[in-house]
Parts: structure tokens; sequence; C-alpha cells
């Protein structure tokens, strides 16, 4: 076989720049960290670490999501925390405004000072979790849940519960909506809450229900009937507005008149109204702001007289059986909260725990063995040394040298 100088020349080149491409190989694994320098050094393993490097990902969302769960829930926790101090500080003001000895103007002072806490309620039912959505609006976290209104305040969010996905079965709900809290005080088992004076000394009984045809006009203010002092005649007033709705009439039983989409109906059973009755009728649902309206209203009414001072015990005693609801409703709300950042802590730890797993075998297949590689490093610039040098002196043989 004849071995010409090109040949030579070629299969010297050619081991020299395999030497030099498996050199270069080996050092920039040692400058990125990495074994694994494209899929085609390890198929197997690149396609393993692919799926572990999109778990891991996933996993560290999760994470992220956890954490803005926690902010939310935290904030509506603390926020409703302070609601159960103003309703505790409430129930304590209603049961000193029940004092025998107080003065119309002491029980207004009482007054002035639950418009305060009332104020103070607004504020945490409108709250919002730092980012400017309203924690207790529902879906509509743009929109403030509660605007104000003469007879207390107005719902204005929907029924929608958010949640964010925590887990990869998990979704754990973040809000709770403020209709469900600051509302849902159920004063009666009907539609509406049809309450006779402790002063009435007829038997005559009212009731009232939605007039469907008319439903719209439902306003959610507080009514009174009024009997004359002949028991012959009635009125009906919105105390919510001091409006009369329904001027003197004269009553026949049965006797139904229908008022801003209610059908109010008077009944001798089982006998007539006495002079002067009176019968109020508020909604059968309320909320925690129209409560505080009526007792502020309440207490800023004179009660000189035994009707008046009847009357005030009455109010007195529905309003601290709707304040003992509202609280319960706040202590759920607040009991699911607390669940809820439970729930999360332990996921947190499961989920730290399952990332740190993910990231050893991400290591195990990806991390360079620096010891294993500075060594090949060494042995490749040996060998590439020993084959340039051995290149030269093979290329030097020539017969022109003999001649010489």
């Amino acid at each position: 076989m004849r071995i010409s100088t090109n040949t030579i020349y070629e299969s010297g080149g050619a081991r020299i720049s395999d030497l030099q491409v498996s050199l270069n190989r080996t050092q920039q694994q040692i400058a990125s960290g990495r074994r694994i320098l494209n899929p085609g050094d390890d198929p197997i393993g690149s396609a393993r670490a692919l799926v572990i490097s999109q778990t891991d990902a996933v996993n560290d969302q999760f994470a992220v999501n956890r954490k803005n769960a926690t902010n939310t829930l935290s904030i509506a926790e603390d926020t409703l925390s302070n609601v159960t101090n103003v309703l505790h500080n409430v129930k304590t003001l209603v049961v000193s405004a029940g004092n025998g000895t107080l003065t119309d103007q002491e029980r207004g002072y009482i007054a002035n000072e639950l418009q305060g806490n009332l104020d103070q309620l607004f504020g945490f039912a409108n709250a919002t979790d730092g980012t400017d959505s309203y924690l207790f609006s529902g879906f509509s976290s743009s929109i403030a849940p509660y605007t104000k209104t003469q007879g207390g305040a107005q719902y204005n969010g929907d029924q929608g519960g958010r949640v964010l996905q925590v887990d990869t079965s998990r979704q754990i709900p973040i809000n709770e909506v403020g209709s469900a809290i600051f509302g849902n005080i159920k004063t009666s088992n009907s539609q509406f809450n049809v309450r006779s004076n402790p002063s009435n000394t007829g038997q005559a009984v009212a009731t009232a229900a939605i007039n469907v045809p008319t439903t719209a006009n439902l306003t959610g203010n507080n009514y009174e009937v009024a009997f004359d002092n002949t028991g012959a005649n009635f009125t009906i007033t919105n105390k919510t507005t001091g409006v009369v709705v329904t001027p003197t009439t004269a009553y026949a039983s049965p006797q139904t008149v229908t008022v801003d989409g209610m059908d109010i109906t008077l009944t001798n059973t089982p006998g007539a109204p006495g002079p002067g009755d009176k019968f109020s009728i508020q909604p059968g649902n309320q909320n925690i702001f129209e409560t505080l309206t009526d007792l502020i209203n309440t207490l800023r009414s004179p009660a000189g007289t035994v009707p008046q001072k009847l009357e005030l015990t009455a109010n007195l005693s529905q309003a601290n059986f709707n304040i003992d609801k509202s609280l319960s409703n706040v202590l759920l709300a607040r009991t699911n909260f607390g669940t809820s950042l439970k729930e999360l802590e332990n996921l947190n730890s499961a989920g730290d725990s399952m990332g740190l797993i993910y990231k050893q075998e991400l290591s195990a297949l990806q991390d360079l063995d620096y010891a294993k590689a500075i060594t090949e490093l060494n042995q490749n610039q040996v060998v590439l040394q020993a084959a340039q040098q051995s290149f030269v002196k093979t290329s030097s043989l020539s017969l022109f040298s003999y001649i010489n």
C-alpha cells in the first residue's frame, strides 16, 4: 500500500480536528456546568430533563399562585377580624342603650357612636386586596360591593366565587361574596318581617307579600301601618324616607293595599285593631347596614312614654338578634378563610418538597461531574499535543530529506 504525502496530511489533520472538537466540548461543559450541551449528547436524558423542567416550572407557578392566594386570604381575614371587633363594640352599645335610666340625649350620644361604627363597617365591606380588586364583590372585583343608601347600603356585586389553581388537582376559593358576610340576616321565614307594636291593644293581624306585577318597585325600606285613635282608619308610612305612601284610608277587614311592590293585608283575625295600633314591615332578609341604620334611627327617636319605651325595647331586641346573626356570618367566613390558609400552608410544604426532588433529578441528569471532566480535559490536551507533535514528525518524512 502506497501512502502519499496528501494522505498523511488528510488523516493527520482529521485526527487533530477530532481531538480539538473533543477538547472544546469538554471546555464548554466545564464553563456551563452542564453534561448535556445539546440533545444529541444524550437523547434519553435530554427528553427526561425536558419533562422534569416543565413539571418543575408548573410547580413553581403553583407556588406563585399559592403566595397570591395567601396574601388575598390574609388581607380578607384581617379585614373580617376588624369587622368582628366593630360588631362586638356595637353589641356592647346595644346593651348600654337598653338602660332604662338613659335620657333621649344620652341615647343620641350612643347613636352617634354607632354611626361611626357603621361608617367603619362600610369601609371594611369595600376593602381591596392591595391591587385595587375589591375583596367582597364576587367576580365583579372592579366594582365597589356596597354603596350607601338612605336605608343602609346596597350590594352591587354578584354571587361569583373567585378561585386560584394552587395544585394539580386543587382550586382554592380566595373570596366570599359580600351579601353572604354582611347580608343574609334572616329576620323572618317569610319575604317580609311584620311585627306588631308591643303597645298594641287590638287583635288585628298584618301580613305582607311581594306583588309580582310590581316587583320592580320594591325599595327594601321599612314601613309602618298605623291606625288612628278610633281604629277605623289607617295610614302607611315609609319609615326610611318619612313619606306617607298611603294616606288615611278607611279600614274594612280583610283589606289589601299595594305599596311599592308589596301587598299589605290587614285582617280581623282573631279580632279588630285597637286605637293607635301599629305594625312595622321590614325586609325578611336584611344586611348589617340596614340593621345599624334602623338602630341609629331608633336611638334618635324620643322614648319618653310607656308605648315608646316598649317599642324601643322591642327594636333593641331585634337589633341584638340581627347583630348576633351577622356575627355568625362573619365568623363563618373567617373560619373558611382560616381553613384555606391552613391548606395553603400544607400545600406549600408539599410543593417545596416536590420542587427539591425535581431539582435533584435535573441535577443528576444535567450537572457535570467536574472531577471527571477536568481529568478528561487534561487527557484530551495531552493526546492533542501528542498528535500534533506526531504529525509534525510524520509530515517531515520525505524523500527530499534523504536526498539532501
